[in-house]
């Protein structure tokens, strides 16, 4: 017998002589990691006596209960939690009108959805309403505030859950909106789910995702030249996986790779200049950001090398963290600020670098995940030297995930150390265009 019946069991006790009160304490359901209190509850069982033949007499009907109940793994079971939750301040609304509802899901290491699906059924008519999320969420939270409109077709007692997922079910009852209600209702916007891009790195992203920038421009000062980098991230442990469940924190580890390059296409045979090779292991997180704290904060190890030998030799082993702050505006731009802050483990190629690269990349973003987007990356070494990359962007196609899709691009160079090569040198101002995937 578990702990849970052995606890039913112990809150046994005889009642008018005729009844059974069970005061029983029930546990939530603590897999989907709600955090909910147990509740006490008070059954109240009457044996009903019936005739039959056979040993051991007449049993009463909740003798027979009990026993099932054991055989089953006792009473909590009846009073399982379902796996999602929802809930909503006023439980009163108008057709056509906006209503808000908080939903928990079953466990952290189940990934939101910026759009759920609302079920709304009363008097044998149904309709399903798209619930768009509001503002960021973090990686931990299992808490979140969504938004949809309610059809104007549907009113009175009407029951409410989600759609495709298990969940609750919530009781609204919807009046008729007025003639001013309904102008009111009709000129006002419907919210939709924000695009996840308006995070440097969002949550929810799948296994294998976009890191840094991916493109290729070509241009240059004084020579033609083709500048290309490619970058992904891959968390290292699957969100249902095992060590996940044993330490959550495992969930947030990644493996970073990015590689730049810098191709002489107006020199004979058309070589490569320099080329860096940047895998990284990293942490991140994600919060609500509210507070003055950071939206998302990374920190880690990262190697950079430009793979030769001899004197031209470059590489560098930092530890660095990176928090992301972020500020929306309500014409729907965003603005990033997300400085890395690095410290070097060796350096021994390149033993003066932090004079003209600094402790620091000072990197900002603004504008709209579907229009022109302005990034910057602004360096500074100890010594006054320094760079600025400049990168302007507008979508040439439909965005296919966040940050990812085709965008024409334009590129602005000028300081030290456009290729870790080159780190103490600078070679003019470097204006470039071309094609990204990644912005």
């Amino acid at each position: 017998m578990d702990k849970a019946t052995t606890s039913m069991m112990k809150g046994l006790r005889v009642f008018d002589g005729q009844s059974v009160l069970i005061d029983a304490t029930l546990p939530r359901k603590s897999e989907g990691g709600f955090g909910c209190p147990s509740t006490t509850r008070m059954f109240r069982l009457t044996p009903v006596k019936r005739g039959g033949a056979g040993r051991g007499g007449h049993f009463p009907d909740y003798f027979r209960l009990l026993v099932m109940l054991c055989a089953f793994g006792g009473l909590p079971a009846l009073a399982s939690t379902p796996a999602w939750l929802i809930a909503t301040a006023d439980e009163t609304a108008r057709a056509g009108a906006l209503i808000t509802f908080d939903i928990v899901k079953p466990s952290v290491r189940t990934n939101w959805s910026d759009t759920m699906q609302l079920k709304l059924a009363g008097d044998g008519r149904a309709e399903e309403l798209a619930l768009h999320a509001i503002g960021p969420v973090g990686l931990d939270d299992t808490r979140r505030r969504y938004q949809g409109r309610l059809p104007v077709n549907l009113s009175g007692l009407l029951r409410a859950d989600l759609v495709g997922v298990e969940s609750n079910r919530v009781a609204l009852l919807v009046g008729v909106p007025d003639a001013i209600e309904q102008m009111e209702v009709s000129a006002a916007p419907t919210p939709q789910a924000k695009a996840s891009g308006d995070l440097l790195f969002p949550v929810n992203e799948p296994v294998l995702s976009a890191n840094e920038p991916m493109y290729f421009v070509v241009g240059g000062n004084g020579g033609l030249s083709a500048r290309f980098q490619l970058s992904f991230k891959y968390r290292l442990f699957d969100s249902d996986s095992l060590p996940v469940a044993w330490l959550p924190q495992l969930g947030n580890l990644y493996f970073g790779y990015t590689q730049n390059s810098l191709w002489d296409l107006g020199a004979n045979s058309a070589p490569f200049r320099d080329t860096s090779y940047r895998p990284s292991f990293f942490w991140q997180s994600a919060s609500r950001g509210e507070g003055g704290m950071p939206a998302v904060l990374r920190a880690g190890y990262e190697h950079e090398s430009n793979g030769k030998d001899g004197v031209n030799s470059r590489s560098i082993n930092t530890l660095f963290v990176q928090p992301v702050w972020r500020a929306g505006f309500s014409d729907g731009r965003t603005f990033i600020f997300a400085p890395k802050v690095y410290g070097y483990l060796e350096k021994s190629d390149n033993p003066d670098i932090q004079n003209y690269r600094g402790h620091v990349d000072w990197n900002f973003r603004y504008g709209d995940d579907d229009g022109w987007l302005l990034a910057a990356q602004l360096r500074r070494g100890r010594a006054g030297h320094g760079s600025a990359l400049l990168d302007l962007s507008y979508p040439l196609r439909q965005r296919l995930f966040s940050r990812t899709g085709g965008f024409v691009h334009f590129q602005l160079f000028n300081g030290y150390g456009e290729t870790l090569l080159d780190y103490d040198q600078s070679h003019g101002t470097q204006a470039r265009v071309g094609f990204s995937i990644v912005r």
